[in-house]
């Protein structure tokens, strides 16, 4: 899909918004101010439309929760277009617990209830296996594509952050656990139509070069759940599928089902 999916701009947790009347005036002049200064100066960023939190910290490889502290963001990780933020994170991350998404009106906010897609009933006959992550909660991940592994994972490499899944234009690629989406688009550079989804550990899996976006930002899915079909990178069909913890690529193969 190569359109940035507009629907989640009203949503505060995962995306940035236009400012309302009275305060457009004031951010737009602020953030000519900050452009210079963020285009000059690579440890800040001038949030885009269609940006949120979660796709700038996975974009510049950092914690998304102490980039939230690091600014001053609250945990609603409400971002505003325009808004400079600084790429740095914070020396501890927060202790509060995440807010559950809200949609913002011209009225203000107000709870937003779970989005449940056609697709989430659907676990495409996948078994999940239980595996420890990281830290000591376990956590059933399945393989987001049964084909086979055309590149892997190497360490500290800029280019390799995750594995290459070689299959068909069209085939099916399934959410690797469970959790929440919290970016679908394409506006990252070098990923294509890119699917990020939320798990528990400040863990986050990634699914770049779709073909077509079959899920939402803040849609919850489950773990085997169909969230995408396989696009091609260059003129290869494949999947690029990555999982990082507190902002940091780790090796896919560590976390999924030995086969």
């Amino acid at each position: 899909m190569t359109v940035i999916l507009t629907g989640c701009l009203n949503s505060s947790r995962f995306s940035s918004f236009e400012p309302n009347a009275d305060n457009r005036s004031v951010r737009s002049t602020a953030g000519l101010a900050l452009a210079s200064q963020s285009v000059a100066n690579p440890n800040f960023y001038l949030v885009k439309p269609g940006d949120t939190l979660y796709s700038i910290a996975f974009r510049f490889g950092l914690d998304y929760q102490r980039l939230a502290q690091k600014n001053a963001i609250g945990v609603d990780y409400r971002i505003y277009e325009g808004q400079s933020l600084t790429l740095k994170e914070s020396a501890e991350p927060s202790k509060t617990p995440a807010a559950r998404p809200v949609t913002i009106t011209k009225k203000g906010t107000v709870p937003d209830k779970p989005v449940i897609t056609k697709n989430n009933s659907q676990t495409n006959g996948v078994t999940p296996v239980l595996k420890k992550s990281l830290e000591t909660k376990q956590i059933a991940w399945v393989w987001p594509h049964k084909g086979k592994i055309v590149r892997t994972f190497i360490a500290k490499s800029s280019s390799n952050k995750g594995i290459d899944i070689g299959g068909q234009i069209g085939d099916s690629v399934l959410a690797a656990t469970s959790g929440t989406v919290v970016y679908a688009g394409n506006g990252l550079p070098g990923y294509g139509n890119l699917i990020i989804i939320e798990h528990p550990n400040a863990l986050l899996s990634a699914y770049a070069f779709a073909e077509q976006i079959l899920v939402k930002e803040k849609d919850r899915v489950q773990v085997g759940q169909q969230i995408a079909t396989m696009g091609k990178q260059g003129d290869q069909p494949s999947l690029h599928f990555e999982i990082r913890q507190n902002g940091k690529p780790v090796d896919p193969l560590g976390m999924l089902p030995r086969r």
